[in-house]
């Protein structure tokens, strides 16, 4: 009996000193355990591009093909009253343009357009616009229309772009802006054979000479179309533009082969000149 109380005592003893010991064994942290600092790897992703570092600015042109409307205008001579002119229409107009521009958001652009439209001629059939008015005290102005006029027109433009979808292939853009025309008016033919001068009763030709059609005007326009992205920093931009290009003038001398040959000055305006086309061109971002 005392001998296996002494066993007993012995044995809490031993296990009362080792408990710690092996608690902490146990929960002790080997190599790389729980008490280790974790070291994490952040990702660290490239900044977005954004439009001002690949472009701020880019260069444009562009061919088109339209009309102008039919125009209406006015006259006068020296030696007799004003008269009016309707209906003048003019046959289809061949353009060119060039521009330049800057990025001021992703989806607004600003750019400075000039354009050129070539030489149009009015249709050409005799009587193909009308002359009313004081035309009795001016005969030699009596058969004007039938003479064709031609009109070239080259206007400079500050537009401004809003494009749609400017990250995506195809992106719809409306626009628009103001600027100046300049026009060169003059006729295609140079004499004609006239009715009977009531000054000196006979049928006579007159001459036109001295011809001065430059002029310019306030203009503007409004385009919508899309663009397409071939390619990075290159743009197919094709749609339709409407302008608006003021008025000209055309001044001339009629010279006349009647009795005592004779000169007289006149005036031709056309007023509220406009046109509609088609323009297909290349944008190309300069970066």
């Amino acid at each position: 009996m005392y001998t296996r109380a002494v066993f007993f005592a012995s044995s809490l003893i031993l296990t009362a000193g080792t408990s710690p010991a092996l608690a902490a064994d146990i929960y002790a942290p080997s190599a790389g355990g729980l008490k280790d600092p974790v070291i994490q790897q952040e990702m660290i992703l490239p900044e977005a591009t954004t439009y001002q570092e690949y472009a701020e600015w880019y260069i444009r042109g562009d061919l088109g093909v339209g009309r102008f409307t039919d125009m209406d205008g006015y006259g006068s001579a020296v030696n007799g009253g004003g008269f009016a002119v309707g209906g003048l229409g003019f046959d289809s107009i061949f353009s060119a343009g060039i521009g330049f521009g800057r990025y001021i958001t992703p989806n607004v652009r600003i750019g400075i357009d000039l354009d050129y439209r070539h030489r149009a001629n009015s249709d050409g059939a005799a009587g193909d616009y009308t002359i009313t008015g004081s035309l009795a005290a001016i005969p030699q102005l009596t058969n004007l229309n039938t003479i064709p006029i031609e009109l070239t027109t080259t206007s400079i433009m500050l537009n401004a772009v809003y494009d749609f979808a400017p990250n995506r292939r195809w992106s719809p853009y409306v626009g628009g802006g103001i600027g100046w025309a300049f026009h060169n008016m003059d006729f295609s033919g140079s004499s004609y054979t006239n009715d009977v001068d009531p000054f000196d009763n006979i049928n006579e030709t007159g001459t036109i000479s001295g011809a001065d059609g430059s002029s310019n005007s306030f203009a503007a326009n409004l385009m919508a179309g899309v663009s397409v992205n071939i390619r990075q920093g290159l743009f197919i931009d094709m749609g339709y533009k409407f302008s608006y290009l003021g008025d000209a003038d055309l001044n001339f001398n009629v010279d006349h082969s009647g009795a005592g040959g004779y000169s007289s000055n006149a005036t031709l305006g056309i007023d509220d000149i406009m046109t509609h086309e088609f323009k297909i061109g290349l944008r190309y971002d300069l970066y």
